[in-house]
């Protein structure tokens, strides 16, 4: 579970749920670790993003796969059914100037 200062800082880097496309505020969102907790993955902002109760579930079916990229947002990889070149995608909706 992700909570407090680091609950805080995920909010106010993603604005929401990451996944591309999403329109879900933050307070229907959780807190996913990029590299599970089990496996070892640390509980830091560089591992974690936020993501409602549907793309949470997506994510954890393994098609889809979200990585933090180099400027420090997150992004996802589709899998080959949607883009045979896997291209990165962003979620721009909580984004808008």
């Amino acid at each position: 579970m992700i909570s407090g200062p680091l609950r805080r800082a995920l909010e106010l880097r993603d604005k929401g749920c990451a996944f591309p496309g999403c329109d879900r505020p933050p307070r229907w969102c959780h807190g996913h670790h990029i590299v599970s907790w089990a496996d070892g993955g640390p509980t830091t902002l560089d591992n974690s993003v936020m993501l409602c109760g549907y793309h949470h579930r997506l994510i954890h079916r393994g098609h889809w796969t979200v990585r933090i990229a180099v400027d420090g947002m997150p992004e996802f990889i589709p899998p080959a059914y949607v883009d045979l070149e896997r291209r990165p995608r962003r979620n721009t909706y909580h984004h808008r100037e």
